[in-house]
């Protein structure tokens, strides 16, 4: 089993048929949430939606019912019209599963012939691209059909909105369910000022985890190094953005709404200058800067002298990382932050999630 974007294009571009199977619905504790999916074909697994027992199972049973199909000629085809096209179970997990989550999933089964694996296909490739709004790639199935819909960017916006940071679950379209997946994550834009030791160890600790990453640096020579790091797994592909600055403080005025901004350039008296273009913002997610309480207490000093008052003051976060932690080394600051970005960015994800509604006409389909 593999989990990048990768692994989903290569699964449907090999011949035979594929399963799109997903997590339509949660009750209870769950090992993953609503519009957790994956693919599974005759020789091949990408993605997933929880593991164990439960995962296994589930590819038992896709298994048995493409190997139950496969004709018998010596081609890898299957006869289609032989595997339902959709189908909702119910899975317990419970000792019956060898679980002890203690709730249960509702898990659909769509199955992908080849105009739909050829949709699907496409969608994973402009994602994979970058060519991605930033409301997502979104995908629609009827619970009683494969009928599978990529969404525009008009039906992607009212997706996003309906389903906030969450992958996906059931919606009510035209009195009937349908299921809507997020193909890519949710993804959190994290500016990072300063492209040394630290600035790079962010990089890798972030890039497989939903942020999108800025790096802004006014030195050439140190961006260089990081515009080939693109791992094999493709995880940085797409995510990260460098940006040569001689005034990096002025990038800060477009920073998006919600994005966390870290600061740990080489050169405190920049720090500085990029701290209080931050926090004379009140719409960023989070800001944080590297350095001791010495350097807090001092740059706290400076700030108010200059007309900060507490509550914007007390927007930056000085040390960064979380507590307990306190090895100096890049990578172990790096997890350290990327554990500190991720608690926060749940938080907000849980303050800000919507309620879900009904779609109306013209919504969803095409």
């Amino acid at each position: 089993m593999t989990l990048s974007h990768r692994a989903h294009i290569d699964l449907l571009s090999s011949p035979g048929s594929v399963m799109l199977v997903s997590v339509a619905t949660i009750r209870g504790s769950t090992p993953r949430e609503a519009g957790a999916f994956m693919l599974i074909g005759k020789d091949g697994v990408s993605g997933t939606i929880g593991g164990g027992n439960l995962e296994h199972q589930v590819t038992r049973k896709v298994r048995g019912e493409l190997a139950g199909a496969a004709k018998t000629d010596d081609t890898d085809d299957t006869d289609d019209a032989a595997i339902a096209d959709a189908e909702i179970v119910r899975f317990p997990l419970g000792p019956g599963l060898g679980q002890c989550c203690g709730g249960s999933v509702d898990v659909g089964f769509h199955h992908l012939g080849p105009s739909q694996k050829a949709d699907l296909l496409a969608a994973f490739q402009k994602l994979s691209s970058g060519g991605v709004s930033p409301n997502g790639c979104w995908v629609t199935v009827p619970v009683t059909g494969n009928q599978l819909r990529v969404a525009d960017d008009d039906q992607a916006t009212v997706l996003a909105n309906t389903f906030g940071a969450l992958r996906g679950g059931m919606m009510a379209h035209n009195g009937a369910d349908v299921l809507c997946l997020r193909l890519d994550d949710a993804v959190t834009p994290v500016w990072i000022f300063g492209a040394g030791h630290v600035g790079k160890a962010l990089v890798g600790a972030l890039s497989p985890l939903p942020f999108s990453i800025h790096m802004v640096d006014s030195r050439d020579d140190y961006l260089a190094e990081l515009a080939g790091r693109v791992d094999e797994a493709g995880q940085t592909a797409g995510k990260l953005h460098l940006c040569q600055s001689d005034q990096p403080q002025d990038e800060v005025a477009d920073i998006p709404p919600g994005a966390h901004v870290l600061i740990l350039t080489h050169n405190h008296a920049l720090d500085f200058d990029i701290c209080r273009a931050a926090l004379a913002r009140d719409d960023l997610g989070f800001v944080g800067m590297i350095g001791s309480q010495t350097k807090r207490a001092r740059f706290v000093r400076r700030l108010s002298d200059r007309g900060f008052s507490a509550a914007e003051i007390g927007r930056l976060t000085c040390p960064i990382g979380v507590s307990g932690i306190t090895g100096k080394q890049p990578a172990v600051i790096a997890a350290s932050v990327a554990v500190q970005l991720l608690t926060v960015r749940e938080a907000q994800m849980a303050q800000n999630q919507p309620i879900l509604k009904t779609a109306s006409d013209g919504i969803i389909g095409r």
